[in-house]
């Protein structure tokens, strides 16, 4: 009956349709001579018409959340191609405010954002932020953190055909792996190689393989970033072989790269505080392969740099050297002059706010532009000294920012040469395969479809053992959530008092004491109606409604005045259930199930309470009213039906019960899939 309960409850509560599929992946079938040639095929990333959206979260080995942009970069562009709404998301974000944060991962996520031009705001990219989320780890709850990050990922999910999920730095590997986890989405480890030994790779890969098996996640493969160019084809081949042995895919490697590594010069400007005045601002997107302090005369700085050969300097001078400037200016002009990627200026004296010809240089480029068709060396200020600018220049390291096209480009290409993309996919389309085949539920996705439907359908329930702790406390979160409308049954003066000692509110609870319930004549009446044939005198009923908190609850259900009943934290089964078998009664067996959360799945175990001794008809029964019940809360019922002999291997009195029990719900159930 309490499957049978739980079962209409659910039913009752609407559900939202099936998800559309947006859209189908072409996989790349192809190598030529070594590298990756990309061309379309008619194999298709598809689930048909059950489509599930698919998600692929990207794990650091040491837990760091920056080092992958070109993975990254490439994943989405890889995805784009194929698929009309790829998503970036990253459970746990940098600042409260990434469009205006400093955090690097508020970097990462405007640079993802803009580049891709994705349709939704950097707000809806993230849950928490790290300051919050360290917070919650802290604080001991990371269960409830992990149900946020869950809830509000669902909602991204559901607007894009591809997620590609950042991994976060909080807490340890475990949490990245708890997470990956509770959104059934599969992972790719990625590892920085540079500076690290072979031994050293391997040892991280493997244990955080370790980490993401306990929590059943799918490995889809390892990518490794920044190799030594020196020795990368010795390397790659001896971890692909001991990757080989622990059965993870090797995706392929990021060399270490010049052009990546390299400081532009748009890069200086929120490092240093700077403004962009003058010049080209296409040239703000190069690189400067040295830095000049000029503060000597302009023709030992001209002989400097000619003797220098090829070298891209970024010049600094203060803004009183105007002779620099100029004798610069002039330089790149010429054929012959050296190659200058840019200036800074810095303040000059002690700060005194003196513009120093700053007009005088607005009107030369102004006239510059007009007649020369090059591009004009870009100038940039700052009122940092000279001293603390050099200083901070010092510890400017290469970044890829919305703005860095070329770099941007640059690991879309890398991605294409370096990662086996087709093998990353065919890993993907096993994952969403089995997925779908067996229709799993993860813990998180059941807990949030109750929510949701919960959301959806506000129900009054009653809780009979309104004094206990654990009660108060749930209450307090389903009120503060509106999941429900809560009764709580007691004193009111001391549940009220019990819930200032845990800290719980629950102002928005009613409290019942059913020994003063006014309408109290109205449940012994229908109490009475209930039991007639059973010789139940008035004051029995009275005393029982008045003095059993789970017989008042369940005359709350029967009157209408509660659509549901929760008790059983510190009364039995039998005290539980046997008001409701007196007053609701039901035609079929009296049944139970208990919904088993497994790390990565849920299964439902059909009576493990209530009935000792079924006979076959009611195995029967109960197998088909828990498959009911599974049905109801979205798991796809498969039946195994259990005894000491495995399919019929053993003979004896309780296995012939089991046999028969599966032929009659074959019989009266033909499309439930049942074995046992």
């Amino acid at each position: 009956m309490l499957a049978y309960a739980a079962q209409q409850i659910a039913r009752g509560s609407g559900a939202a349709g099936p998800l559309q599929h947006l859209g189908a992946l072409n996989v790349l079938r192809s190598y030529v001579a070594g590298g990756l040639q990309q061309r379309e095929s008619s194999r298709s990333f598809s689930t048909g018409n059950d489509h599930r959206h698919s998600s692929l979260y990207i794990t650091d080995t040491d837990g760091k959340v920056l080092g992958h942009t070109p993975l990254l970069i490439g994943l989405v562009n890889y995805f784009e191609r194929h698929l009309p709404y790829v998503g970036y998301y990253a459970p746990v974000g940098g600042s409260a405010n990434p469009e205006k944060g400093t955090h690097p991962m508020d970097n990462q996520l405007r640079l993802i954002h803009d580049a891709f031009e994705l349709k939704y705001d950097l707000k809806s990219m993230f849950c928490v932020s790290e300051d919050e989320a360290v917070r919650e780890v802290a604080a001991g709850k990371r269960g409830d953190l992990v149900d946020r990050i869950y809830a509000a990922f669902q909602g991204y999910k559901e607007m894009h055909d591809m997620v590609i999920v950042h991994g976060t730095s909080v807490g340890s590997g475990r949490f990245d792996a708890e997470i990956a986890s509770a959104i059934a989405a599969p992972a790719v480890i990625a590892c920085q190689a540079k500076d690290q030994s072979l031994n050293d790779i391997a040892r991280k890969v493997m244990m955080k393989k370790v980490m993401l098996d306990d929590y059943k996640v799918p490995i889809l493969g390892v990518c490794l970033n920044k190799l030594p160019v020196f020795d990368s084809n010795i390397m790659i081949t001896q971890l692909k072989r001991k990757f080989s042995e622990a059965g993870i895919p090797f995706l392929g490697a990021f060399p270490e790269d010049k052009l990546l590594r390299g400081v532009r010069l748009d890069e200086l400007l929120p490092a240093l505080n700077a403004e962009f005045m003058f010049g080209s601002k296409v040239q703000l997107d190069q690189e400067y392969s040295a830095v000049y302090v000029a503060s000597q005369r302009l023709e030992e700085l001209l002989e400097l740099m000619a003797n220098d050969g090829d070298t891209r300097p970024l010049v600094i001078t203060s803004r009183d050297r105007l002779d620099i400037v100029l004798g610069l200016l002039a330089s790149q002009v010429s054929v012959a002059g050296p190659n200058v990627a840019g200036i800074l200026l810095t303040q000059a004296g002690f700060g005194n706010g003196r513009t120093y010809a700053h007009s005088i240089m607005s009107r030369m480029f102004e006239g510059l532009s007009k007649y020369y068709q090059g591009s004009l060396l870009p100038i940039m200020s700052t009122d940092l000294p000279l001293y603390e600018a050099v200083r901070r220049l010092d510890r400017v390291t290469g970044a890829v920012l919305p703005t860095s096209s070329r770099k941007i480009q640059h690991c879309k290409n890398l991605f294409d040469h370096c990662i086996d993309a087709n093998q990353l996919v065919a890993g993907l389309e096993k994952e969403e395969a089995l997925i779908t085949s067996s229709k799993r539920v993860t813990p998180k996705m059941f807990a949030h479809s109750i929510k949701t439907k919960c959301l959806a359908n506000q129900q009054h329930v009653v809780l009979p053992e309104g004094m206990e702790p654990r009660v108060i406390k749930a209450a307090s979160e389903v009120t503060s959530r509106g999941l429900a409308k809560i009764t709580l049954l007691g004193d009111p003066t001391a549940v009220a008092a019990e819930a200032k000692k845990l800290g719980a509110d629950i102002s928005e609870c009613r409290i019942i004491d059913p020994k003063d319930y006014a309408g109290i004549d109205k449940y012994v009446a229908a109490l009475l109606e209930a039991r007639k044939g059973k010789n139940m005198t008035e004051e029995a009923a009275r005393d029982a409604v008045a003095n059993d908190v789970n017989m008042f609850g369940v005359m709350m259900v029967h009157a209408g005045d509660a659509q549901g009943m929760v008790s059983g934290s510190i009364h039995t089964t039998a005290a539980t259930i046997r008001p409701a078998m007196q007053v609701l009664k039901t035609p079929n067996l009296v049944s139970s199930v208990f919904f088993m959360c497994l790390p990565d799945k849920v299964l439902v175990y059909g009576d493990c309470a209530v009935n000792v001794n079924p006979s076959s008809k009611d195995l029967a029964s109960i197998a088909a009213c828990s498959a009911d019940t599974a049905a109801a809360f979205g798991i796809e019922p498969r039946v195994a039906m259990l005894s000491y002999s495995t399919l019929g291997s053993g003979a004896g009195p309780d296995v012939q019960k089991v046999t028969d029990a599966v032929k009659l719900v074959h019989e009266s159930h033909p499309d439930l899939m049942v074995e046992g």
